[in-house]
């Protein structure tokens, strides 16, 4: 059909023409795709100085699984002593800051950290006095710390403790070689009645899956020990059956372990229900104690002891002494 309008000839160079134009369309696709990216990178300035991350624990990213602490009391804070930049605050803060701000804020507060590239609007450059939002004053840098600004990157910092954030806000003024001018009286005794504390007390905290572990030790079966009954206190070495049922239920072989079975009583008295003076059993009197508890135990019901010389005497069961 084609022949009715072009040559052989005139065909064949038309279709020259035509490779030519993918091949140079192709050439052009791999080099859009190959090397542009490549010279854009190439072509990007250096990252700024590395920034410590922050100093946190090991787990705490994961709430669940923090570590375990123990309690402690926070002191009360004398407003007084915070308000002022002492060399002991300033250096809290400093880091404080390297550890919280230095990602964004730079090393030296200019607003050129490694995370600053991204943001918009971008981090306060804090040398210079000019756009604060509430102001450079001791206040107002607290507000921030406190609110965070809205619109911008700059979240809350109200999780940290009121004396650390004083120290944050005696370093960022630090960081501003201007003049912050003078401070309104004001704004200077509201802050004060906000940092005047009586004190904290911090409970301790253990991670989730320790206390779901102690949860299950809880609750698992103990085994049913033999009560005194009509035996004398004096003679019958445990105080408490329940707690000694809980404290045998955690010393896994006790019922074929004379050894391990001594050893956890001895080292658990007198919290763990046995009396202070089964310590002064001598080896045949804990082989007698074990079997007498082991036969209890698997009857699953109280017991009166039966033969036997727990405490230097011998004991008699139920049925002989009647």
């Amino acid at each position: 059909m084609i022949e009715r309008y072009v040559s052989a000839q005139e065909f064949r160079r038309l279709l020259s023409a035509l490779l030519v134009v993918v091949i140079f369309i192709c050439i052009f696709a791999l080099f859009a795709f190959l090397v542009v990216p490549g010279m854009r990178n190439a072509n990007q300035p250096l990252s700024g100085p590395a920034v410590s991350p922050p100093q946190g624990e090991s787990g705490w990213l994961d709430l669940t699984d923090y570590p375990a602490a123990k309690g402690y009391t926070v002191a009360p804070l004398d407003p007084a002593a915070v308000m002022s930049p002492t060399s002991e605050l300033l250096a809290a803060g400093k880091t404080l800051f390297s550890q919280n701000c230095a990602a964004c804020h730079g090393p030296a507060g200019q607003g050129d950290g490694p995370a600053a590239k991204g943001l918009n609007p971008p981090p306060r450059n804090l040398g210079q006095g000019e756009g604060w939002k509430n102001g450079f004053q001791i206040g107002g840098i607290w507000k921030t710390l406190q609110e965070g600004t809205k619109g911008s990157s700059m979240v809350a910092y109200e999780f940290l403790p009121k004396r650390d954030r004083m120290a944050l806000v005696h370093y960022v003024r630090f960081l501003g070689p201007f003049d912050h001018g003078p401070e309104d009286p004001g704004t200077i005794a509201a802050l004060e009645k906000t940092l005047a504390t009586k004190g904290q007390v911090v409970p301790a905290r253990i991670p989730v899956s320790q206390a779901m572990a102690r949860l299950a030790q809880e609750s698992a079966t103990v085994p049913v020990l033999p009560a005194a009954a009509t035996i004398p206190v004096a003679r019958w070495p445990m105080v408490d059956p329940d707690r000694a049922a809980r404290a045998l239920a955690s010393v896994p072989g006790w019922q074929h372990d004379t050894e391990r079975f001594a050893h956890a009583i001895i080292a658990g008295l007198p919290a763990n229900g046995f009396a202070p003076g089964v310590a002064c059993l001598d080896v045949s009197q804990w082989q007698d104690f074990q079997a007498l508890l082991r036969q209890g135990v698997n009857r699953g019901s109280q017991l009166i002891p039966g033969a036997g010389h727990l405490g230097g005497t011998e004991q008699k069961n139920q049925g002989d002494s009647k």
